[in-house]
């Protein structure tokens, strides 16, 4: 929790700093005619931002508003000074909802998952930053003249530069500038999320003092602005040089690699514990052991008619999530950021709609309480499609309207269409049949966790929890038409993957080593005529293309 506490004061503060820094300009300077709206505008954004984040958690296009919100909060900040009345409450509006909102976005998961750490670290961090930015206030009024006037200059200073650079890495988050996959994993240290962004949300608070404390240097306007754009170039240039030598792009695949990718081959993460850990690999499926690794490294993969997508984890002192698309040659074509730790993944067969799933909170489906959150992917664009819990669920003719729902586990039809996922709510699980247009998910069957539909349409084989100790999934076949299931007979052993079919008649898999990192892929027939037996291995995620 100590790292939601965090992120949630650094939220605060950037919320609750300018609005200090400006009542305490407005009472020194002697026009307390401006106290008054900023108060208003303080109390106008507590319902305001139950609103903003109930449209923000169901907006698909999230990064706009945030771009929005942050470009008018930065002009609303540097014109200040001239705003009155009525205008000048709702610039302490959006500069206060434009940071809370996601704070209320985190609330709400937490009081819908019972979780009482996250609600406690929440809201204290909420409150803590309240309180640090009231202080600060406080504290700089009773600063001489001098003093005080440098220190309200540099927080404001410091405010504008970092509105700047995230003003900007929301835009380029957005796809609305020119250069903005650089521009945005550049800027991303730099954000509310980046080690760097919640540094410079810390030096909003300590940073002025030692203005104050030493002796008399004007900030003029024009200075500000210099120093926010020379301080955004630099900083993107230093990331983006970063970001390029590790970019997929930047290291060549071995020669073998377009070889392989022309004829029928598995696509999946290498697991052996050497140089080539976590990368996407191939191999020929007429033999599996001649693997050849390329350089995109990867939590989970999937692929379909010249489009893939690479989960990845950038483990720092912050961690960060993102998924990348790549094209048939495994180069990048986008990347979006992932809002918790990669779990599921799959690409239409016709390459047009992807699916991603992230952990919210916990970090397994074996954890209490854990929380997913799905998002569909146009390949094209790289652009959202939407959040699977934003579709209409029905249940034998009427809305399902529960509030603890959780999606999962998407396969595809031939139709991108069509879908099929997990739904999880009130600790029981069911299968689903999601409709693209309609933007429609139904219930169809019950106890089915991870659905793998095969390439006719006619079976899913899916993992059912049999035992309460975790882990205890054994695959089941299930029948689309009669809608019948049975165990998978081949395999005995418990299976917690999402099945990839190798043809209509066997799938492949991923079981990992007894008290070791690694795992391998196994090949089952799902008539019954044989058992299991190992297909790859070091190897997960694995992935059939043809």
């Amino acid at each position: 929790m100590q790292e939601l506490f965090v992120r949630t004061l650094s939220q605060g503060l950037q919320a609750f700093m300018p609005v200090a820094v400006y009542l305490s300009y407005a009472r020194s300077s002697g026009r307390r005619d401006r106290v008054a709206p900023v108060r208003l505008g303080l109390v106008a954004a507590l319902p305001l931002t139950f609103l903003a984040g109930s449209l923000f958690q169901s907006s698909a296009r999230q990064s706009q508003w945030e771009a929005v919100l942050a470009a008018s909060a930065l002009i609303a900040a540097w014109q200040a000074a001239r705003l009155t009345g009525a205008i000048l409450a709702a610039a302490a509006v959006l500069v206060v909802v434009r940071q809370t909102m996601e704070i209320d976005v985190v609330l709400r998961a937490a009081f819908t998952l019972g979780s009482r750490d996250a609600i406690v670290s929440s809201v204290g961090a909420a409150a803590t930053a309240a309180f640090a930015a009231f202080a600060w206030g406080r504290a700089v009024e009773r600063l001489p003249a001098a003093g005080r006037r440098r220190a309200i200059a540099a927080c404001a200073s410091l405010f504008v530069v970092q509105a700047s650079i995230y003003t900007l890495h929301e835009l380029a988050e957005a796809r609305l500038l020119p250069w903005s996959e650089t521009l945005h994993a550049a800027s991303e240290p730099y954000g509310p999320e980046g080690l760097y962004g919640r540094g410079l949300s810390v030096a909003l608070v300590v940073v002025p003092f030692a203005f104050a404390a030493i002796g008399p240097i004007r900030i003029r306007r024009r200075v500000v602005a210099a120093v926010a754009l020379a301080s955004a170039a630099v900083l993107f240039a230093a990331v983006a040089q970063r970001v390029a030598a590790r970019s997929p792009g930047a290291t060549p695949h071995p020669p073998a690699v377009p070889a392989i990718a022309a004829s029928p081959h598995l696509l999946f993460r290498h697991t052996g514990l050497d140089a080539s850990y976590s990368a996407m690999s191939l191999a020929p499926l007429e033999r599996p052991s001649a693997r050849v690794a390329t350089s995109l490294e990867c939590d989970r993969v999937s692929f379909g008619d010249g489009r893939g997508i690479c989960l990845q984890s950038d483990r720092g002192v912050f961690t960060t999530y993102r998924a990348v698309i790549f094209d048939r040659n495994f180069a990048k074509i986008g990347t979006l950021k992932l809002e918790g730790s990669p779990s599921r993944t799959r690409v239409s067969p016709d390459g047009r709609v992807g699916a991603v799933t992230v952990f919210l909170a916990g970090h397994g489906y074996n954890a209490t309480g854990f929380s997913t959150r799905t998002s569909l992917i146009d390949m094209s664009t790289g652009e959202e499609l939407g959040d699977l819990e934003q579709f209409t669920a029905w249940r034998d003719g009427a809305r399902y309207t529960a509030r603890d729902i959780n999606l999962w586990g998407v396969t595809f039809g031939q139709n991108s269409n069509v879908f099929f996922a997990t739904l999880g709510s009130q600790n029981k699980n069911y299968l689903v049949r999601g409709d693209l247009g309609l933007r429609k998910l139904t219930f169809v069957h019950n106890d089915v966790e991870c659905p793998s539909l095969s390439p006719d349409e006619k079976s899913i084989v899916f993992k059912r929890r049999v035992a309460p100790r975790p882990g205890a999934w054994r695959l089941y076949l299930l029948d689309v038409k009669s809608m019948t299931d049975r165990p998978l007979d081949a395999e005995s052993r418990y299976v917690d993957d999402q099945v990839e079919w190798l043809d209509n008649d066997h799938v492949l898999y991923a079981i990992q080593r007894p008290s070791s990192a690694a795992s391998d892929v196994w090949v089952a027939p799902t008539d019954g005529s044989g058992p299991s037996r190992l297909f790859l291995s070091e190897a997960s995620s694995p992935i059939v293309v043809r």
